[in-house]
């Protein structure tokens, strides 16, 4: 199951949590490729904190995610002002893909406690 909604730390339109849980149904990709769209109407400015760890897309799902992503790519920017990212393996080149990609400040975390942190100072700093 995929949940999106206010993260339980900050519990305002402007801070997001988008979380993975176990196990893993048909329609989680389907659900998962309507967030783009969504997230890129979003009523305000946000910091989005995301942990999909466990969760997997097939190839044509991989696919779909880059047509989402690219089709929605400007609106989204133009709503989300950072994002963190759980990671079982935090690289790098991880978050330099998604910094790049969205154009965005990124860290990523492997620690949710740190990662709550980076969520929390992000929101402070961007959003206010």
């Amino acid at each position: 199951m995929i949940l999106l909604g206010r993260h339980e730390a900050r519990p305002v339109p402007s801070a997001l949590a988008l979380r993975f849980q176990l196990p893993q149904s048909p329609q989680d990709s389907a659900f998962y490729l309507t967030l783009f769209p969504r997230l890129a109407a979003h009523e305000c400015r946000f910091v989005l904190f995301c942990d999909l760890r466990g969760f997997r897309l097939d190839h044509q799902g991989e696919v779909e995610q880059n047509l989402a992503a690219k089709a929605s790519r400007a609106e989204f920017s133009a709503r989300i002002r950072a994002l963190v990212l759980m990671s079982d393996q935090p690289s790098e080149r991880q978050r330099a893909a998604f910094a790049n990609f969205w154009s965005i400040p990124v860290e990523v975390h492997d620690d949710i406690p740190a990662a709550t942190r980076a969520f929390l100072a992000f929101h402070d700093r961007l959003i206010g």
